[in-house]
């Protein structure tokens, strides 16, 4: 029998084995400290928003491929050189739950609104995105010119599993307004529209 705490919870579950009883110890997984501010980014030299997923530190596979147990995501300072791109990250939702905060500078998502110290949770399938603000300053952006994103670190914890939060964090830390960050984000998706081969800068169709 396997007891388990969760989120102030004890659980009991049957299993056939010990989790202890293994047969060796694997001597590279140790305990170990890394400076977040030299993890070298990548991204994009063309066009599009990449998935955060460039931004992965260490993950945890599962038997499933693609699929991880939980990965280490960080958003460190970086260039974002994009043609004709909303830059900023994109209205989405995801297979997985993230769990993400912000450790110093601002986030480019919500650059006004969302704080070093802050920290935000959305489970499988919950659709977000960035702000009003930052869709402001994204549409209007002249993505023509790269842009450093500088005197920031974010990060992300991302998983197949859902976050469960405690009661004292829905009670207290929980903002009730959120919703509202995006109620004055304009409506622009047209299904007819084309866009123009200038638009890019480039052909998108030759190579």
């Amino acid at each position: 029998e396997l007891i388990s705490k969760f989120a102030g919870t004890l659980y009991r579950s049957p299993i056939r084995h010990s989790p202890l009883d293994v047969v060796a110890w694997y001597g590279n997984l140790v305990p170990c400290k890394y400076d977040m501010r030299l993890f070298m980014a990548v991204n994009t030299v063309t066009y599009d928003h990449p998935d955060p997923s460039i931004g992965t530190v260490l993950s945890s596979y599962t038997a499933t491929p693609g699929l991880a147990n939980v990965d280490f995501v960080i958003f460190p300072p970086r260039w974002l050189p994009a043609e004709g791109t909303f830059r900023p990250p994109w209205f989405h939702r995801n297979c997985m739950s993230e769990f993400m905060g912000l450790l110093t500078g601002s986030y480019d998502a919500k650059p006004d609104s969302f704080l070093p110290g802050a920290s935000s949770i959305h489970n499988r399938y919950v659709p977000h995105g960035p702000d009003a603000a930052a869709v402001k300053k994204g549409t209007e952006l002249d993505a023509s010119q790269p842009e450093r994103y500088s005197g920031t670190l974010a990060f992300m914890w991302e998983t197949r599993l859902v976050w469960h939060p405690s009661e004292h964090a829905l009670q207290t830390l929980n903002d009730v307004d959120y919703a509202s960050s995006w109620q004055s984000v304009p409506k622009r998706f047209d299904a007819t529209a084309t866009p123009p081969p200038e638009k890019y800068g480039f052909s998108p169709t030759k190579a």
